[in-house]
C-alpha cells in the first residue's frame, strides 16, 4: 500500500527520494502534482502547461507517454529533406513497492490500446536471435502484473545534459522492450487524463490517533456504533486489486487508483436497560456480559457476504468470493496488499490465528453512586475499506478486537 508525497518536495530538495518508504512489508510512495509543481509548470501566466517531465521521479498523478523522436530522410524534387518522427507510447509509472524513490525502479503499465492494464515485460538475453552478425532482441508483448516477476520492473536512468531517458532491466539477464530501452526517450505527462482521486492526504497510519481510540462520549448508550474515525489512509494501484470478473481494460478506465482507509469505532456487544429503575432498594452495581462475536467480518460492496471461512490465496492473490453465485464475482487483494494490512492489525494489537468465533463472558461493574437506565459493551472495531475513484465500495473488512473493551452507563 501506498503513501503519496508531492513532487515539489523532490524538486525542492533531491536528495528526499533516498528516504524509504515508511516501516513494514509492502509499503510504497507514489508522487503527485500539488498546487506548487503545476505552478511551476505554467507558462504565459499560467494560461499554457508544460507537460515534459525533467527528472526523476516520476509523478503518477497523470497517465503520461513515453515519447522517442527520431530523424528520417526523404527525397524531394531537387534535394533531400529530413522531418521529425515521433513514436509515443502512453503508460504509468508506478514505483515498485519496497523500495525508495531514488531507486527509480518501476512496473511500467501500458494505459492504452490492446494491451492496456498489462505490465511491459523484459526479455532475457537467451532469448536475442542473431541477424547479419547482430543480436536482435524479441520484445516480449506485456503480461498481467505479477510483483514477484523481476523481468516486470525496470530500473530509469536520466541522462546527462538534459537528452532524456533511458531504462535498463533490473533482471541481470533481462533486455528492456525497445521503446524503454533505447536512449533518450521523453516523458510527457497528459493534460486530460488526471487521476483526481491521487491527492496527497496518504500519509499512512496515524499512530498517535490510533493509540488514543474514538472518543466513548461521541455516541450514546444503546447505538449499534461509535461514529468511524479515520486513523490510516493509502492508496492501491489497480495491478494490486482483483476487481469483479470484468476485463482488465474496463477496470482501467474505471478506477487506476484506489483508496484504503483505516477506521476505527466502537461496536455493542452486549446491552440491556436497568429492570429495577425505579425501586430504590434494588439498583444492581453489576452486569453479567455474555457474547459470541466474530473476529473478522469482510463484506463486498460493504454489502454482500463472502464465503464462509477464510478468504483463500490463489496464486499470490487472497481472494473473497460471494456467498451466492448471483452476487459479484469477487475480489482479490495481491498478498503484497494483504501482508501491509495484516501488519498494520498486529501493530496495533489484533492477533491472528485462533477461532474465528470467540465467547466474551466477563462481569462490567458501575464505578460510584447513582441510578442508571442503560447499559452498553462496546469492543474497538478496526475496519479497512477500499473504494474505487468514483467513491464506490470495493471491500470492507472488520477486525473486533476482543481485548480492547469499555463499558457505557446511562
Amino acid at each position: 500500500m501506498y503513501v503519496t508525497t508531492p513532487i515539489s518536495r523532490y524538486l525542492n530538495n533531491p536528495q528526499a527520494a533516498a528516504e524509504p518508504p515508511p516501516e513494514g512489508p509492502g509499503s510504497g510512495i507514489l508522487v503527485v502534482e500539488g498546487e506548487e509543481a503545476v505552478e511551476r509548470a505554467s507558462n504565459c501566466w499560467g494560461l499554457c502547461r508544460d507537460s515534459k517531465i525533467r527528472s526523476l521521479p516520476f509523478p503518477q498523478s497523470r497517465k503520461a507517454r513515453v515519447e522517442y523522436r527520431s530523424e528520417f530522410a526523404f527525397a524531394g524534387e531537387d534535394s533531400v529533406d529530413t522531418a521529425d518522427f515521433v513514436e509515443s507510447d502512453a503508460v504509468v509509472f508506478v514505483p515498485v513497492v519496497g523500495l525508495p524513490l531514488s531507486y527509480n525502479r518501476y512496473y511500467v503499465v501500458r494505459a492504452e490500446g490492446k494491451h492496456i492494464g498489462m505490465v511491459s515485460a523484459c526479455s532475457k538475453e537467451e532469448d536475442k536471435t542473431t541477424c547479419c552478425f547482430c543480436s536482435i532482441a524479441n520484445d516480449l508483448p506485456p503480461r498481467p502484473f505479477n510483483h514477484g516477476d523481476v523481468y516486470q520492473q525496470v530500473e530509469v536512468v536520466q541522462l546527462s545534459r538534459g537528452k532524456g531517458f533511458r531504462a535498463k532491466a533490473v533482471a541481470a539477464d533481462g533486455v528492456p522492450p525497445k521503446y524503454l530501452r533505447r536512449k533518450g526517450w521523453e516523458l510527457r505527462t497528459s493534460s486530460s487524463t488526471r487521476y483526481h482521486s491521487l491527492t496527497e492526504g496518504a500519509q499512512g497510519a496515524d499512530w498517535p490517533l490510533r493509540l488514543r481510540m474514538p472518543d466513548l462520549n461521541s455516541f450514546s448508550v444503546g447505538a449499534r456504533n461509535s461514529p468511524p474515525v479515520v486513523v490510516g489512509r493509502w492508496y492501491c494501484p489497480f495491478i494490486f486489486v482483483k476487481d469483479g470478473g470484468g476485463r482488465l481494460k474496463d477496470q482501467v478506465r474505471r478506477c487506476m487508483f484506489y483508496e484504503m482507509t483505516l477506521e476505527q469505532s466502537w461496536e455493542e456487544i452486549y446491552g440491556r436497560d436497568n429492570a429495577h429503575q425505579g425501586n430504590a432498594g434494588n439498583n444492581p452495581p453489576e452486569v453479567a456480559v455474555r457474547a459470541t462475536v466474530r473476529r473478522s467480518t469482510a463484506l463486498l460492496g460493504g454489502t454482500d457476504a463472502v464465503q464462509e471461512g477464510r478468504p483463500q490465496v490463489v496464486d499470490g492473490v487472497l481472494w473473497f468470493r460471494p456467498a451466492t453465485s448471483s452476487a459479484s464475482a469477487g475480489l482479490g487483494l495481491d498478498m503484497v496488499v494483504w501482508e501491509r494490512m495484516k501488519w498494520e492489525l498486529e501493530r496495533g494489537g489484533w492477533a491472528a490465528g485462533g477461532d474465528d468465533m470467540e465467547r466474551i463472558e466477563r462481569v462490567e461493574r458501575r464505578e460510584g453512586l447513582g441510578w442508571w437506565d442503560k447499559f452498553g459493551c462496546y469492543l474497538l472495531v478496526e475496519r479497512f475499506v477500499l473504494r474505487r475513484m468514483d467513491g464506490s465500495l470495493a471491500l470492507t473488512y472488520d477486525f473486533r478486537h476482543t481485548d480492547k473493551i469499555r463499558s457505557k452507563w446511562a
